[in-house]
């Protein structure tokens, strides 16, 4: 077959097109009892949106993105990742005159070129929060709240949080010194990625894909060394309000995050006793106290995160943890002779005025392909309209639940059926 999706892409149809939805509307839910709002973004965006964000040596910008010359000679990019685009909205509509802390929710499509294997892949979902205008401790732990919640929400009980503090700018500075004296002597062992980043960005060496399990890696200084007393006080005053959530986590001193932006307080919740996303990352994010002002902004600092959808669908799927998610069709009408089908058309337009989903065969006047139908979309009434109901203005009402039937008058229908919900 010549027309195929393309490599690293998914098709949500069915089940799975409505596990997608519930997972949006459970995770919306649960953050507008924060206080966060929607925001819908576009998928394109100018490139250096994403090069003054993520950092021009980043694996995303330098590896990831799928950017390209539009017929204005404009380069663009699909995104692939949802912060940078959450910034730029944020500036360019100056959101931030608002009085108060501005919290935004987004769910969409990413895109990033990569090796596509479980958990992996060139287009995926994201939902992510964003909360700007304030640098406290206690927003990073409300932010990593609401992350705890919505797993909660969504039954997934097999993840751990680990989180971990990079410090501010000055102390990142120090510590990047001390990563370039230590690695120096060891460049020889490094993948080519990280003998470039050695230079350019020190601590991306420690996210490194390719030398994670490298004991020179494995052995250098841990950035906990090196926080200066600020850093210090803000991490521990977080994990302090942490526990008083109890919100277990675990920290992680080799956790430093693929993107520049970060600052101080970095989490992901890992996934555990998982069969295809063992030790995977479903959800990511940190504090960026500079991020808002490099993009052209004022000084506001901001925290926020990203979720994985397909890892949330793998993983709820492994767990049973979806709900029954019925079919939206209540009816199927069922149609015996031509003139019938044609008049069942304004039933089923009245009774779709009145909120009730229905369907049904536009061509078989047989009995058997159509509770076919009935069957294949879950209704949970099938409608018989045939001659001797057209004649005498009712309808024959079958409960595919129960298997009672009734006979009803057409005038009655909407009520017969709203007082059956």
């Amino acid at each position: 077959m010549s027309q195929q999706k393309l490599k690293g892409t998914l098709d949500f149809f069915n089940d799975k097109a409505k596990k997608l939805r519930y997972i949006q509307n459970t995770t919306s839910k649960v953050v507008n009892t924060f206080g966060f709002e929607e925001i819908i973004l576009p998928i394109i965006e100018n490139t250096n949106v994403f090069t003054r964000s993520s950092g021009e040596e980043s694996d995303i910008v330098t590896k990831e993105m799928y950017t390209f010359l539009d017929r204005g000679n404009r380069s663009i990019t699909l995104r692939p990742e949802g912060t940078a685009g959450v910034v730029r909205s944020y500036l360019e509509n100056k959101l931030y005159v608002e009085v108060g802390i501005k919290k935004l929710y987004y769910f969409g499509p990413m895109f990033r070129y990569e090796r596509p294997q479980a958990g992996r892949y060139r287009q995926f979902y994201q939902f992510g929060i964003e909360a700007f205008g304030d640098g406290s401790y206690l927003l990073d732990a409300d932010v990593i709240l609401t992350a705890y919640e919505i797993f909660k929400s969504l039954k997934i009980n097999n993840v751990k949080l680990i989180i971990n503090s990079i410090g501010d700018f000055n102390s990142r500075q120090t510590y990047a010194k001390a990563l370039q004296e230590y690695f120096k002597d060891n460049v020889s062992v490094l993948c080519s990625d990280c003998k470039r980043r050695l230079k350019t960005n020190p601590l991306r060496i420690l996210d490194c894909k390719v030398d994670k399990n490298n004991p020179i890696v494995l052995n250098a200084p841990k950035i906990k060394e090196y926080l200066n007393e600020e850093s210090k006080k803000y991490f521990d005053n977080l994990l302090n309000i942490l526990k008083t959530m109890e919100i277990p986590y675990e920290i992680d001193t080799n956790l430093v995050r693929g993107l520049d932006y970060y600052t101080d307080t970095v989490f992901e919740f890992i996934i555990e006793n998982s069969n295809d996303l063992q030790g995977l990352a479903i959800c990511a994010g940190g504090k960026y106290a500079s991020l808002v002002e490099s993009m052209g902004g004022p000084n506001i600092p901001g925290v926020g995160y990203a979720f994985g959808i397909e890892r949330i669908l793998t993983i709820m799927e492994e767990n049973n943890s979806f709900p029954d998610l019925d079919s939206n069709i209540e009816c199927v009408i069922l149609t015996l002779d031509q003139i019938s089908k044609v008049e069942s058309l304004k039933i089923a337009n009245d009774l779709r005025n009145a909120n009730i989903s229905v369907d049904y065969d536009y061509t078989s006047l047989n009995m058997k392909p159509q509770f076919k139908l009935a069957d294949r979309l879950s209704a949970k009434y099938v409608l018989i309209y045939g001659e001797e109901e057209r004649l005498n203005n009712v309808i024959t009402v079958k409960n595919q639940i129960n298997k009672n039937q009734e006979t009803v008058e057409l005038k009655n229908l909407i009520a017969y059926l709203k007082q059956g919900e």
